[in-house]
C-alpha cells in the first residue's frame, strides 16, 4: 500500500530542472562502423521576434516550461550499405515532423490525446516514405532501420515502435517492456509454434518482419498513463544481446544520475562481446 504523499508526488508533473536524461552510443568491439543514432528533445513554446523597439534579449526564446519530451533510438541494418543513413535520416525525419507538437498539451486540453496519436503515426510513416525514396533519387544501396520513440506530453506517454530496438519502463520497481520485437522468432512465439527458450536460442530472433525502408513496416503507437516516478530506457539490440531484462532492471533501480547508469550498461554489453552496436537512451525525474 503506498501512502497519500506518495500517490499525490505520482501525479505532479516534472519541472524541468528536475528531468535526468542521458543517450550514450558505441559502435561495439565488433562492427567497424556505428549505425545506431539516437535523439532527446523537449518541446517548448517560443517565440520569434522580427523587429522591436524593445532588444530582442528581453525576450525569451522558450518558455520556462516544457510542452513535453522526445526520447527516440535507430538501429540502422548492418547489413546494408546505407544502414548509419538510414537510422540518421529517420530521426532527422521524425524530428522535422514533431516540431509542431509544442503546441500540445495535455495537461490543459486532454481530449488532444488521439490527435497525438495520429500525428506520431503519421511521422513514421512519413519517415518511412523518406527512406523508400532514397533508392529513387540515386542513392545505391538499402536504408533500413528500426525506429523506436517515447513521446512524453504529460500526463500521457506514446510509444512508438518499428523493427526490434525496445524500450522500457521502471515503475515500482517492476520493469516492464513496453514494446514487441517485429522478428521471425517473435512472431513463432506469437502463432505459438515456439516457446520463449526456443526463440531466445534462434537466429531468427535478430531477422526483422518490419522496419522503415523496408517492403513490410508495421509501425506500432500505444498511449500510456505517466508517472513521476516512471523511470524510461530505449535500446537497440547491441544491449539485449548481452544483459537480461533483470540485468537491467538492477542497473534501473541503482540511485545514480541517467548517464552513470547508461554507461555501466554499455559497458557490460562491450565486456560480454560487444557483438553489435549499442546506443542505450534513459530518462526519470530525480527525487525530490
Amino acid at each position: 500500500m503506498t501512502s497519500g504523499v506518495t500517490d499525490s508526488r505520482a501525479v505532479q508533473k516534472p519541472l524541468p530542472a528536475e528531468i535526468d536524461v542521458c543517450g550514450l552510443t558505441h559502435r561495439g568491439r565488433v562492427r567497424s562502423e556505428n549505425a545506431d543514432h539516437f535523439l532527446i528533445a523537449s518541446f517548448h513554446r517560443a517565440m520569434q521576434v522580427h523587429n522591436s523597439s524593445i532588444p530582442s534579449t528581453a525576450f525569451p526564446a522558450l518558455s520556462a516550461d516544457s510542452r513535453g519530451y522526445v526520447f527516440l533510438v535507430a538501429d540502422g541494418v548492418g547489413a546494408f550499405a546505407q544502414a548509419a543513413n538510414g537510422s540518421a535520416r529517420a530521426i532527422r525525419s521524425v524530428a522535422q515532423y514533431l516540431i509542431d507538437m509544442s503546441e500540445v498539451s495535455l495537461s490543459a486540453d486532454p481530449a488532444r490525446e488521439q490527435e497525438v496519436v495520429s500525428r506520431v503515426h503519421d511521422a513514421v510513416v512519413e519517415t518511412h516514405q523518406t527512406l523508400l525514396s532514397l533508392e529513387e533519387d540515386g542513392i545505391p544501396g538499402s536504408a533500413l532501420t528500426t525506429l523506436t520513440m517515447l513521446v512524453a506530453i504529460w500526463p500521457r506517454l506514446f510509444v512508438v515502435h518499428v523493427g526490434d530496438s525496445r524500450a522500457y519502463r521502471l515503475r515500482d520497481g517492476q520493469l516492464t517492456q513496453l514494446t514487441t520485437d517485429q522478428t521471425m522468432a517473435q512472431a513463432m512465439v506469437d502463432s505459438g509454434e515456439w516457446t520463449r527458450a526456443i526463440a531466445d536460442a534462434s537466429p531468427l530472433r535478430h531477422v526483422l518482419v518490419s522496419a522503415l525502408g523496408s517492403p513490410e513496416v508495421d509501425p506500432q503507437v500505444r498511449s500510456l498513463d505517466l508517472e513521476r516516478q516512471d523511470v524510461m530506457l530505449l535500446c537497440t539490440d547491441g544491449l539485449t544481446k548481452h544483459v537480461s531484462d533483470e540485468e537491467i532492471r538492477e542497473h534501473l533501480l541503482r540511485a545514480q544520475p541517467s548517464e552513470s547508469v547508461c554507461q555501466s550498461l554499455i559497458d557490460l554489453a562491450l565486456a560480454r562481446g560487444g557483438q553489435d552496436n549499442v546506443t542505450v537512451v534513459m530518462g526519470k525525474a530525480r527525487a525530490g
